[in-house]
């Protein structure tokens, strides 16, 4: 049986934001949800209502759930005083593999923590860079210690990586820059959907083995990982888009694996390396891991699909050309 129960908030902590209370989103992954009033004030609407940034921030702290912020900021050659990362699923030495070196203080926070507010304070932030919080008391506690920007979106729990990088942008007056980051990922993407026509239409299934062996997968096409897949031409699998009513993340019984059949398949286990899966009965029978269309991630890749940014999409981009590859019309 399938249970479509929702993870734990915890959970989506430690698993980089991947399988929450509820993933659709209701803006254009292309909108930036903000709007600059005049050239020394920008407007940033949310899920909390609306932060007005004053000014060019100069010291910038970014919380555990914005990591595309914090690779908007970098892109933008914009500096950030401090980073707050989920330790031992932020990469090794907590920083990301598709992320560029750059100079912050990194701050690793316990994985199922929040940040220390006393921390955050003490770094003097005229800009709080949050993504997701737990309720509106979190982003009241932060906002008075500086301006503070949540999830921008109402209805998810992380934005796309364009709104980020658009909303970024317009923050520290590098439109035109924030715009050509953008055609870039878009030009890398494009020429990968050319290179494998046959991918069109091709259906996937994204998501985690948690430790008591069950699959923990994304079932709305609205969740920033299915936007992902879905600029490349692939769609969830419409056997996985219905175990959700509300587009929550949902667990699945790895007793239902026969629900995995679609032609791609993402996955990462929280425990183990990626031998785990075949300890499973029936997984090495399903269509993908017959025909090799298989990615494998770690806790340290998996937010590069679960929570993309301007530099994770491309690194994810190359991470799935193999299993591509496999696939044919």
């Amino acid at each position: 049986m399938h249970s479509k129960r929702s993870l734990a908030v915890p959970v989506l902590l430690v698993a980089v934001l991947v399988f929450a209370l509820g993933c659709s989103s209701g803006n254009d992954g292309n909108s930036g949800g903000n709007s600059a009033e005049s050239t020394e004030r920008t407007t940033v609407d949310h899920q909390y209502g609306s932060t007005v940034v004053e000014g060019t921030p100069k010291r910038v702290v970014t919380l555990t759930g914005a990591t595309a912020w914090s690779d908007s900021l970098i892109k933008l050659d914009v500096p950030i005083t401090a980073e707050f990362v989920s330790a031992g699923y932020s990469g090794p030495g907590n920083r990301f593999a598709w992320t560029p070196p750059h100079e912050s203080t990194v701050i690793p926070v316990d994985v199922g923590a929040s940040p220390d507010v006393a921390e955050v304070a003490k770094l003097d932030p005229d800009l709080i860079l949050a993504g997701y919080l737990p309720d509106r008391a979190a982003y009241d506690i932060l906002s008075k210690i500086a301006p503070t920007i949540p999830v921008m979106s109402t209805e998810t729990v992380n934005d796309t990586w364009q709104q980020v990088l658009s909303t970024a942008g317009t923050i520290f007056g590098k439109e035109d820059q924030a715009s050509e980051a953008q055609t870039e990922v878009d030009e890398k993407i494009e020429a990968i959907k050319k290179k494998f026509p046959a991918v069109q239409g091709k259906t996937a299934t994204f998501g985690q083995l948690t430790p008591e062996r069950q699959f923990g997968v994304v079932t709305s096409d609205k969740d920033p990982s299915a936007k992902l897949l879905a600029e490349l031409g692939l769609r969830l699998d419409p056997r996985v888009t219905t175990l959700s009513d509300n587009g929550q993340r949902v667990i699945v019984s790895s007793e239902r694996v026969d629900l995995l059949g679609s032609d791609l398949l993402i996955f990462w286990p929280l425990v183990g390396g990626s031998e785990v899966f075949a300890t499973i009965p029936g997984w090495d029978s399903l269509p993908a891991v017959r025909s090799g269309a298989t990615v494998f991630l770690t806790n340290d890749t998996a937010s590069a699909f679960g929570t993309p940014t301007v530099y994770s999409v491309p690194w994810a981009v190359d991470a799935l050309e193999p299993a591509l590859s496999k696939l044919t019309a």
